[in-house]
């Protein structure tokens, strides 16, 4: 049942990180361009392959998606907090539909969501028709909803080899997780699913943890399923888990430790023997040597009772003073052996909650740099807003000043304008009046002259005589 947000009884976050895989394979500190290439060279040869918070980005990305590709060794691979985007996940998944011995993928902390749909898909893609990868974990990666859900479903439906998902911290809320839900139902090899986080329904969490559940007792595996424990050493010599450690499916091949030797130790030797040997001191020979030397006494005694025996009884004394020393010592050594226990387990313990407190940390520090680049870019997108008003605001006082001395030069040109009209108009006004008086003497002198040629007109017909014909006319 679903404990913390987990959906299949998995064990609390200390004891994963006390089961943390040690980096097995490149460093963790980011290497220089042109080294990045000779760290994956030299890592031909290794099944795992941790660069956890190397910062290598897409190009890292790449470059890890060459190497995986056709490599026969790597098992598993971990890349947690590089900034993974949509196009790192696009060459990732390349790499695994062509690799065929790859059992574990970690994306965790990275950014999968950003840069679109399409990096999801074909990660989601690549995996359901992957015949060896059973662990994936793409945890805190920003993705939402039903879209990221639906692909992460379309995955599980059709895959028959993943055992262990973990998509804890993406915000699926509780229609996606519905979505997921509906998908699971149709598979019925995932033996455990992480969803701390993910927002989705109490309801749904447990109809998917039954579902869990089904797959496992029909598959035979531990019913506490954990996370997952990819092998990738063979031991050489008997070993002895430590106590300290989780042991989810033990039995099963699906929980094989990454770390082998990592808090295991050797084999108890002959020295640990319960059963005493002729070369060890204990209690049962001292009374099996007391029996021989009382067996020798009586002897002894009955071949003649005068014999002295004490030397038989300085022996036992010397016999029982050792052994009382001994069970002395014995009892201090299991004194000191349980303190050292104490003493152990004291300090497993607090490595425990000091590699918890580091992951929590380490998530702190995750959240508070996405959460800074977030705050950065809405800073960039403010100034960049800002200059564009900026030098709207510039280009608009430019045309205004324009708009003024081209306003300035039409009102200058109209003033001269109206000075030259009103030049034209007194010119006018004084042309007209000369030319009215012009006009007023020659109608004057028209009425003069027009006068006189009536009188010029009646002295000459008073002057000349009628023609006959006239008159007859």
């Amino acid at each position: 049942w679903p404990q913390r947000g987990g959906v299949s009884g998995s064990p609390p976050r200390e004891e994963r990180a006390a089961l943390a895989p040690p980096n097995m394979g490149v460093s963790s500190r980011h290497p220089g361009p042109g080294m990045f290439s000779v760290f994956l060279k030299a890592q031909e040869t290794s099944p795992t392959l941790v660069l956890r918070h190397a910062g290598i980005g897409d190009e890292g990305a790449l470059e890890v998606s060459r190497f995986l590709a056709f490599n026969p060794h790597l098992v598993r691979v971990d890349l947690t907090g590089n900034n993974i985007t949509s196009t790192g996940a696009m060459h990732l998944a390349q790499a695994i539909r062509q690799n065929v011995v790859l059992e574990s993928l970690v994306l965790r902390h990275n950014a999968l969501a950003e840069g679109g749909d399409d990096g999801l898909r074909k990660l989601c893609e690549a995996v359901r028709g992957s015949a060896s990868l059973r662990h994936l974990d793409i945890g805190r990666n920003g993705l939402a909803g039903s879209l990221a859900a639906e692909r992460l479903g379309d995955m599980l439906r059709g895959n028959t080899a993943l055992t262990h998902v973990e998509l804890s911290w993406n915000p699926l809320d509780p229609a996606g997780g519905q979505v997921l839900l509906g998908h699971v139902t149709q598979n019925t090899t995932l033996f455990d699913c992480q969803l701390t986080g993910c927002g989705v329904a109490e309801e749904t969490m447990l109809g998917i943890a039954q579902l869990l559940k089904r797959n496992r007792a029909a598959r035979g595996a531990d019913l506490q399923a954990g996370p997952y424990r990819v092998a990738v050493l063979e031991a050489q010599a008997p070993r002895v888990l430590c106590p300290h450690a989780y042991e989810p499916g033990a039995a099963t091949a699906l929980s094989r430790s990454v770390d082998i030797g990592a808090c295991d130790v050797p084999a108890p030797g002959p020295m640990f023997r319960e059963e005493p040997t002729n070369a060890v001191v204990s209690g049962f020979r001292t009374a099996e040597l007391k029996e021989k030397l009382l067996e020798w006494r009586r002897v002894r005694l009955f071949r003649s009772q005068h014999e002295d025996t004490n030397d038989v009884h300085e022996l036992l004394e010397h016999l029982d003073r050792f052994q009382a020393a001994l069970d002395e010592e014995v009892e201090e050594l299991g004194k000191v052996r349980t303190h050292t226990e104490c003493v152990t387990r004291g300090y497993h313990d607090r490595v425990m909650r000091y590699q918890f407190e580091v992951t929590e940390k380490q998530d702190l520090l995750l959240e508070a740099e996405r959460e800074r680049k977030e705050l950065h870019g809405t800073r960039q997108r403010a100034a960049e807003e800002l200059k564009l008003q900026q030098e709207a605001a510039d280009e608009a006082v430019e045309s205004l000043e324009s708009l003024r001395k081209l306003i300035d030069a039409d009102e200058a040109r109209s003033r001269h304008d109206l000075a030259a009209v009103q030049f034209d108009t007194r010119a006018c006004e004084m042309r007209l009046a000369e030319l009215t008086d012009q006009a007023e003497h020659g109608a004057r002198e028209n009425a003069r002259l027009r006068a006189r040629a009536n009188q010029l007109r009646d002295g000459i017909v008073v002057m000349r005589p009628r023609p006959i014909d006239a008159v007859m006319i």
